[in-house]
């Protein structure tokens, strides 16, 4: 019966997300929903519950917290207007060298740039904005800028420290994030050096039409 209730619920949660324009406030309230019929079925009883509950979120305390400062950074970064400073500096930066050389700067732009905006549509807003005309500019054709722009976006969602949906998940799995990035570093290495190459091939076939 808990592996039901788990079962339905996962399947409400898509529906709900799906075709009712379920958020934040309504998944929660459905997993509290899960969690007090599953505590029934379980016959943890009202203290057990309770009890349970609090493990948990305490368990989740440590997660919540790198979630806020993760946050706090990007606030702090927009409102006080360093981050035009950073894309200013970079695009200019980037602007002075050869088109081969221009395409990987974007790319090790964008790579990182995810450190600082772990989200990709708020990156996308930050940078494309500049890249696209840069791209224009030096020869390269605005979908590989958006190439650059997806594979530094998406390399580093499970590594960047910035990321609060990722620091929350290692929170759950209760590993820490210097003992993840010791084991996946050499990966993204490898991950990283295969997205250039697949930067240069775009740039030199002219990837289009645009």
């Amino acid at each position: 019966m808990v592996l039901l209730t788990v079962g339905v619920t996962i399947i409400l949660l898509v529906v709900g997300v799906m075709a009712w324009g379920w958020y934040i406030l309504e998944m929660s309230g459905l997993f509290l929903g899960m969690a007090i019929v599953v505590s029934i079925f379980g016959k943890l009883g009202f203290n057990g519950f309770a009890e349970s509950l609090t493990n948990g979120m305490a368990g989740m305390a440590g997660g919540a917290l790198i979630v806020g400062f993760a946050r706090a950074i990007l606030v702090v970064l927009t409102e006080g207007s360093i981050m035009d400073t950073i894309l200013y500096g970079a695009a200019n930066m980037v602007s002075a060298l050869p088109s081969s050389l221009t395409v990987l700067g974007m790319y090790i732009f964008q790579c990182l740039l995810n450190v600082i905006i772990p989200s990709g549509s708020g990156q996308a807003a930050a940078s494309m904005p500049i890249m696209a005309p840069l791209a224009d500019l030096t020869g390269i054709t605005r979908q590989t800028a958006v190439l650059a722009y997806q594979l530094g976006d998406g390399i580093s969602n499970i590594l960047t420290p910035t990321s609060g949906y990722f620091m929350a998940g290692l929170a759950l799995a209760k590993i820490p994030w210097d003992k993840w990035a010791k084991w996946f570093v050499k990966l993204a290495a490898i991950q990283y050096a295969i997205g250039a190459v697949f930067i240069l091939i775009a740039h030199v076939m002219q990837l289009g039409p645009f």
